[in-house]
């Protein structure tokens, strides 16, 4: 597999891979184009943002991305979106890209690395089987202003 620094140049390409996987199971989000676009857009003009798509056949499969933020106890880094071609799921991919990111991480400076997702076997499970663990002393919380 092949890794390139996520750019503004591949917006296009990773808003079709991010719609089509997180409007499929386990998330079934109802995602366009436009509000994909925006959200990754979104994320490449925050501060500390670092980024990684992975390639096979000179085809993007994967991306994975978020950004820092410093800390009293280090510099901890928010994974804020990360996913594969739904194709592909369950070969090895996004293991593959996850590992390198958080070579990539550490090799920066990063100490910890966290994220939000869903209790779903195919989610929480994944991240376990990475050394993540969920937070016993934290809760995600939200409210609907609409």
């Amino acid at each position: 597999m092949m890794y390139e620094n996520l750019q503004y140049k591949h917006i296009t390409d990773l808003s079709i891979l991010y719609q089509d996987a997180f409007n499929a199971p386990p998330w079934n989000d109802q995602w366009t184009l436009e509000s994909a676009s925006k959200r990754l857009m979104q994320m490449l003009k925050r501060d500390g943002f670092y980024g990684l798509v992975s390639y096979k056949n000179n085809k993007i499969v994967g991306m994975i991305l978020g950004n820092h933020e410093y800390f009293y106890d280090g510099v901890h880094f928010n994974i804020k979106e990360f996913c594969v071609d739904i194709k592909l799921r369950g070969n090895g991919f996004g293991s593959a890209l996850l590992n390198e990111f958080l070579i990539r991480l550490r090799n920066n400076g990063i100490d910890e690395a966290i994220l939000f997702t869903s209790r779903t076997n195919g989610t929480e499970d994944f991240y376990n089987k990475h050394g993540f663990k969920s937070f016993n002393t934290m809760v995600m919380m939200g409210r609907k202003l609409k």
